[in-house]
């Protein structure tokens, strides 16, 4: 078992195996197969369906001539039935059993009791008799059997039929004379089942010359047709691994040529549809690749204000609150928020409320470089990062902000009194221990402005 592991084991035995697979799975080996299969069907088919009715025919025969036997025999013994004539029985069962085909002869009274029988072979009659012989079984009458003995190999036809008394009326019917005995026939049907066999063995033989022959001939010609394909298959093959001027070469003027020449057509416009398609990706990248960007933008601003939102914030403000202590350099933050807000949606609308809102922000982001952060913290919070950026220049940054909302403020909606307080904490000045921290900071001296009396800015640490 070793060895053989080694054997399948071995690259010469897969070597080896490759060829046979690929054969395998050809087409050519799969339709012949096919072809085959079919024709060993039908074939089975038509065998068996020739065995059935040729068997039937021989079968319906055997038994109407035994049945029509059986009746001579029982007119003919019905007067030595009636007498009890057991001498005239016997007489007429050795007389039968030299007839060629008469298996066994029994012969028996109302009572099914036998009074003459005989057989040809020995032991047939013993499964048509009981108790030890003497007693006649009678079932079915009318109605033939077929039957096979298997210790002499004999095949056999058996009926029964009822033995009337001779009618003494002139023109009476056979149904209303007695019944007075019985008679048990079998006739020989072995040369039936042995001409049966040789013709099955005949069937047989043809059966597996016209396999053989349809083998070969579907062989032959699905090779003629499957080659045109395979080459077609080679070029598909090239043209897939990037040799685009690949055609095949098929010169048949037919269907398959048909198909060459279309798959070549398709081959030419592959080729010029690449460079297009190539042309065309390297463009579709570029613009995706914009759409992405913008996409990105847009998913990260305040659909209001236009500023970032909190989200995008958050991750500005971990980043570069790493690199500031990674490079020991500043970082402050700023937190608006916009005095007595409620009391402005209250009197004037949300509306004017939400303009409001859009006024700060556009303030705050005019004053802004290009490395600064401006995001929408909450309901009319802003907060505002400012990278190496000291907590004293960050009140300059609030000045200008807040000096030019209450201009525009004023500009655009002098009935509404607007005004902002700002909170500011810086990384050198609190030092915060993460970005968190930062905020909490600027939120905590927010707090104190608006405790103050709002409008005003409170650094964290610093005198304004």
């Amino acid at each position: 078992m070793n060895g053989i592991a080694r054997v399948v084991r071995s690259d010469s035995f897969r070597r080896w195996l490759v060829p046979w697979r690929k054969a395998l799975n050809s087409l050519q080996f799969k339709a012949s197969l096919l072809v085959i299969l079919l024709v060993l069907v039908v074939t089975i088919v038509g065998m068996s369906l020739s065995l059935r009715l040729s068997s039937d025919a021989l079968h319906e025969s055997s038994m109407h001539h035994t049945r029509q036997w059986a009746g001579s025999l029982a007119s003919g013994v019905a007067r030595l039935v009636t007498a009890n004539d057991t001498e005239g029985l016997v007489r007429t069962v050795n007389e039968s059993l030299w007839t060629r085909g008469v298996a066994y002869l029994a012969i028996a009274d109302p009572q099914r009791r036998i009074l003459a029988s005989g057989e040809a072979v020995q032991g047939l009659l013993a499964a048509a008799t009981v108790d030890g012989g003497k007693v006649l079984k009678v079932a079915s009458l009318g109605e033939p059997r077929l039957s096979h003995h298997p210790v002499s190999n004999v095949s056999y036809m058996d009926v029964t039929v009822p033995v009337f008394a001779e009618s003494q009326i002139p023109g009476q019917q056979r149904t209303s004379r007695a019944v007075v005995g019985y008679v048990r026939l079998a006739t020989d049907v072995s040369d039936v089942q042995a001409q049966l066999l040789r013709m099955s063995g005949r069937l047989r033989g043809i059966s597996v010359g016209l396999l053989l022959l349809v083998a070969l001939c579907s062989l032959v010609t699905l090779r003629k047709v499957v080659a045109p394909l395979n080459e077609l298959s080679r070029t598909a093959q090239q043209l897939a691994s990037g040799v685009m001027d690949a055609r095949a070469k098929v010169a048949l003027h037919n269907e398959i040529g048909d198909l060459a020449h279309a798959f070549n057509n398709m081959a030419e416009r592959l080729a010029g549809a690449q460079f297009e398609m190539l042309r065309l990706n390297a463009e579709l990248e570029e613009r995706v690749q914009q759409r992405t960007h913008q996409l990105e933008d847009l998913a990260a601003r305040d659909a209001l204000t236009g500023v970032y939102n909190r989200r995008y914030f958050s991750d500005v403000i971990a980043r570069e609150f790493a690199a500031s202590e990674r490079y020991d350099a500043d970082l402050t933050c700023l937190m608006f928020d916009l005095d007595h807000f409620k009391e402005i949606n209250d009197r004037f609308g949300h509306r004017a409320g939400d303009e409001v809102l859009t006024l700060a922000a556009q303030c705050i982001r005019q004053e802004l470089r290009d490395a600064d952060v401006a995001a929408r913290f909450g309901g009319d919070e802003f907060i505002l990062l400012l990278p190496r950026t000291s907590a004293a220049a960050a009140v300059h940054v609030a000045d200008r902000i807040t000096n030019r909302f209450l201009e525009t403020a004023r500009q655009k909606r002098p009935q509404i009194p607007a005004t902002l307080s700002i909170g500011i904490a810086s990384l050198r000045v609190t030092r915060a221990r993460s970005a968190e921290a930062l905020i909490h900071e600027a939120d905590v001296a927010l707090y104190k402005a608006k405790t103050a009396g709002r409008n005003r800015t409170i650094a964290a640490g610093v005198a304004c």
